[in-house]
């Protein structure tokens, strides 16, 4: 009897989803288009070259959840615990380095399909999601970086909100989605006005001014104060370590010039510079002009159907709530930081008016030209994605070299042998590439060897394999400028290369920096006698831009400190009870947003 109960529930499953196929319910056209921008996010993420933070964060990620640490000196604490979560799970690939950016900016395809639902008609809601799903922009920056996480908790945030002010409802989720994101990346924070501003938008006007205002007052401070609690591990993160140390991280030290912070970070990235008031024109013009290089026809088609929506009587609150969430956004981003991953945010309002633009113009040709409009929004979607595929080419045909090294290293070397690195490979790449293996760079070679020589103990026969930069400058982008160093390694592989065959060469790809086909990296391999403290030596070294790599020893990270007095430890320890419960609702929101999509309407 059970086992008939049982079929009869399989059998209701797939009725159901042959009903779904089968069925009018535009949603199955969704799950095609997340798919393509699954596969498109795929390649891009396995095969793109690094860019120069991803070869500060990627490393950093590494063994983050040993590291003791409740935020960092540059960043926020969130996107390193998920990202070594995925390493634990998936290991240290180019792929899994990616990973969090990967699912994230996947689910955020749903995201926007939700929101343009909120606004417009399903086939706008559908195209808005294409767009999303063939944004080169966002695709380009599939990265070792946190922002298009947290581009999906402010998403969230958004739709949360709306989602609960529609119900008459205290929006809690959006408060605690837009918490998680400001732990995934604190410029996060510059898009939280809109939402404070968004209980006077949508709330009506009736009866008396005060009680109204002190209502919506209410609601926005309990907001914030759930905002507050999520970033509160940032903050007494700072607390305690400028109380031990008069230190602080790098935002703090750019914004409020706290002790002797900014001094510290000088020259570090521009975190000694403060707020960029006096280039604000000249951020707005070069990143709104980057922006629309990245993508042309999304912004196009986004400007105008923002021009077109504001013409609509309806749905005035939900116009301008997405206008002021972006612009409050961007505007403190340019007083902040002209990074282009930061601008990635602005992609999605794009998308979702770029929808309902598409949308309303296939139907104006239909009526005018007597078409059909599935056809004409096929063939208007059909260049689009030829043309976001053309952009996207030189990262979907050809694997970077820093990733195939990777492999290599997996699958190739021994992981008790010595792997002498040249220098002229960036540091940040040779921390990720070699993380688990017993690495030292060339500039230390003839040192360490002589310092064999006088150690005590049995040779014991080692494997040494030699890497070399064969384009000169693999991810520094200095090396021209330094040609003693640059001659100096050519000596010093010309004398391997004499002496050793090419175990193996591996080419360039992935676009950006790198040339397909050119050889980039050569392998030789030998054997040598070392001592056996040698090894442990020569991990001695390897630090990578203010901490050990893979934090150990932990004595050697920079933002370490001790925490004096009975209730600073209850704080600090409050802290991590925060932490734990965002990196698990972090791994649920996305599974809560699927959730609403396919939900039975």
């Amino acid at each position: 009897m059970e086992d008939s109960i049982k079929k009869g529930k399989q059998k209701g499953l797939v009725d159901s989803f042959i009903d779904f196929i089968f069925s009018n319910d535009e949603r199955k056209w969704l799950i095609l288009i997340f798919l393509l921008g699954v596969i498109l996010r795929f390649f891009v993420s396995r095969n793109i070259s690094l860019l120069g933070d991803e070869a500060v964060h990627g490393p950093h990620a590494i063994g983050f959840l040993h590291s003791g640490l409740i935020s960092t000196f540059a960043h926020s604490p969130l996107w390193f615990y998920l990202q070594d979560i995925f390493f634990k799970i998936f290991g240290v690939t180019l792929f899994s380095s990616r990973f969090a950016s990967f699912f994230y900016g996947s689910i955020s395809i749903f995201l926007v399909y939700l929101i343009s639902l909120k606004l417009f008609n399903k086939k706008s809601a559908l195209i808005s999601s294409f767009l999303m799903a063939v944004s080169f922009y966002l695709i380009r920056y599939t990265l070792m970086e946190m922002d298009l996480s947290a581009i999906f908790f402010l998403l969230a945030g958004v739709y949360l909100f709306l989602s609960s002010l529609e119900k008459d409802k205290f929006p809690y989720l959006a408060a605690v989605s837009l918490g998680l994101a400001s732990l995934i990346k604190t410029l996060s924070l510059f898009f939280v006005p809109a939402f404070l501003i968004g209980f006077f938008l949508f709330d009506k006007k009736e009866g008396d001014r005060k009680k109204y205002f002190l209502k919506n007052l209410k609601k926005v401070i309990l907001f914030g104060i759930i905002i507050l609690i999520f970033f509160s591990p940032i903050l007494l993160h700072n607390y305690f370590w400028f109380k031990d140390k008069q230190m602080v991280d790098t935002y703090f030290a750019q914004y409020f010039n706290i002790g002797q912070a900014r001094q510290a970070y000088t020259g570090l990235l521009g975190y000694d510079s403060g707020i960029l008031f006096h280039r604000f024109f000249e951020g707005v013009g070069s990143m709104s002009l980057h922006t629309f290089k990245m993508d042309p026809i999304i912004v196009l088609f986004g400007l105008f159907g923002l021009l077109l929506f504001y013409q609509k009587k309806e749905k005035k609150s939900h116009f301008w709530f997405l206008i002021l969430f972006e612009l409050s956004g961007f505007i403190f981003l340019i007083l902040s930081n002209w990074l282009p991953t930061h601008y990635t945010t602005m992609v999605p309002l794009f998308c979702i008016f770029g929808g309902f633009f598409i949308f309303r113009f296939s139907e104006y040709i239909t009526k005018m030209l007597q078409f059909n409009l599935i056809k004409v929004l096929f063939v208007l979607l059909s260049v689009i994605l030829i043309f976001q595929i053309y952009l996207l080419m030189p990262h979907l045909t050809s694997s970077c070299a820093t990733g195939q090294m990777r492999d290599y290293a997996i699958k190739e070397i021994d992981k008790n042998s010595l792997v002498v690195v040249d220098s002229r490979i960036y540091r940040g790449r040779i921390a990720w590439m070699f993380n688990d293996f017993h690495y030292l760079e060339t500039s230390y070679f003839s040192e360490a060897m002589n310092l064999n020589q006088n150690m005590s103990g049995k040779d014991i026969a080692t494997k040494v394999y030699f890497i070399e930069c064969a384009v000169d400058d693999c991810g520094w982008g200095t090396i021209k400028d330094q040609p003693d160093l640059n001659n100096s390694l050519e000596d010093f592989f010309s004398q391997i290369s004499s002496q050793l065959p090419v175990k193996k060469t591996v080419s360039a790809g992935g676009g950006y920096d790198e040339k397909t086909g050119d050889d980039y990296f050569k392998i030789y391999e030998t054997t040598l006698n070392l001592k056996p403290p040698m090894l442990t030596l020569v991990d001695s070294t390897h630090d990578w831009f203010y901490y050990p790599v893979n934090y150990r020893p932990q004595e050697k990270i920079f933002d370490q400190y001790k925490v004096y007095g009975f209730l600073d430890n209850i704080l600090y320890k409050s802290t991590w009870l925060i932490i734990i419960l965002s990196i698990l609702l972090a791994l649920i929101f996305p599974f809560k947003i699927i959730i609403d999509t396919f939900r039975e309407e």
